[in-house]
């Protein structure tokens, strides 16, 4: 009881200022600030950045790219389900790689539909690098023929050719599945939120024909000049924004170190040029249908540089489009299995075994019974990626 002394005539500065300099109070505030900015700022929950790039698009045509001829063409594989998917995933893989496809086609890859979306799986690889795997190639074609999602390419299937590997399924989805809206590359070993990934998407669409419903006239042009290049006849599209969506690296330099994998020579990216532009995590990226054939007819203009996420960010570089940073895709950092990190917040994770890969599904789909909304409390929700990076940094 303060006995009719008001509480603005008691003197707390002096005791506010203690506090301040106590080191509890210092670490407090910081950590406050920190949720804070995960929540608010650039690289906060829902937060993007992206920068427009100086360099416009080329004004003469690029010459005609070359690609190796497929072994397993699987041109079918978009009008299986009748329509053409509202997402593609292109998952890049080694011919040797049968448990993990196996993993991502009894979790995450056997989803079909999502909220009246459809959505196509397949597995992109080249020829085995060694004649001591032959008896592969017999596998191969067994599986391709049992599973009806293999794109099998004629190139040595090695980590240097994977900017074959990736233009080779990106040409496949222009030619193929010529009505696809958005194309999603990843890898093996990622754990893909499919729901999550397919809600973003939609949202991103909507919010395109709330804003500038005219554009639609644009997207038709880019398709039907698509349709004379593939000789696929194509029905009229909706809107799609011109999207490069990922986790974003920025002013990452070329390595010439000899014999590394990541090898960039001075042909491929004379010194004088600096960094790379930005680009997006080779283990997931989303191109939009107007990007990938932006992409596609620029590409034979640029030398292929080995490392595949960079050569795509070069070429959307050179033809105007920048890439958009989404924190919940994880980009190359593995993160412990967790409901509410898979399931509601991450939409990619890296370095999946094949086992863990089921673990996560289980654990997803088993919380909710349908996956679409797995349990997670708000304030997991809202502290989502926080808690992600603190399970990601306690446990690894």
């Amino acid at each position: 009881m303060l006995h009719g002394r008001s509480l603005s005539n008691l003197n707390l500065f002096p005791i506010m200022s203690s506090c301040l300099l106590h080191p509890r109070c210092i670490l407090l505030a910081a950590l406050a600030f920190l949720c804070v900015w995960a929540i608010f700022g650039p690289s906060g929950l829902r937060k993007e950045l992206s920068f427009t790039p100086p360099m416009p698009a080329p004004a003469a045509p690029a010459p005609p790219l070359s690609l190796p001829h497929l072994l397993i063409p699987n041109v079918g594989a978009c009008r299986s389900s009748g329509s053409q998917p509202f997402l593609l995933i292109l998952v890049s893989t080694a011919p040797e790689h049968q448990e993990q496809r196996d993993a991502i086609r009894a979790s995450w890859g056997a989803l079909r539909e999502i909220h009246g979306h459809l959505v196509r799986t397949l597995f992109i690889l080249g020829e085995p690098d060694d004649s001591r795997w032959e008896n592969i190639k017999e596998v191969l074609r067994w599986e391709a023929q049992v599973e009806g999602d293999i794109v099998q390419a004629a190139f040595t299937d090695s980590y240097r050719n994977l900017t074959l590997k990736t233009l080779s399924g990106l040409a496949w989805a222009a030619r193929y599945c010529p009505n696809v809206h958005y194309v999603l590359k990843t890898d093996d070993d990622v754990y893909i939120n499919v729901p999550g990934l397919v809600a973003e998407l939609d949202k991103r669409e909507k919010d395109l024909q709330q804003r500038d419903p005219n554009r639609d006239r644009t997207v038709q042009g880019e398709a039907k000049a698509g349709e004379r290049e593939s000789e696929q006849p194509t029905r009229r599209p909706p809107a799609v924004p011109h999207l490069y969506l990922g986790h974003v690296h920025w002013r990452v330099y070329p390595s010439r170190l000899k014999g590394s994998r990541h090898q960039v020579s001075e042909v491929q990216w004379p010194s004088e040029r600096g960094a790379f532009p930005p680009y997006g995590s080779g283990t997931g990226y989303v191109l939009s249908a107007p990007v990938l054939r932006l992409i596609l007819r620029a590409a034979g203009a640029v030398p292929l540089i080995p490392v595949e996420d960079i050569f795509v960010g070069v070429i959307a570089k050179r033809v105007g489009v920048a890439p958009t940073h989404n924190s919940r895709i994880a980009g190359a950092a593995r993160y412990p299995i967790d409901r509410c990190c898979f399931g509601r917040i991450l939409l990619t994770s890296h370095h999946m075994e094949p086992w863990e890969m089921k673990s996560a599904w289980e654990l997803v789909r088993g919380s909710s019974g349908n996956g679409d909304k797995p349990l997670c409390s708000w304030l997991q929700e809202t502290l989502g990626m926080l808690r992600c990076w603190m399970l990601n940094w306690w446990y690894f």
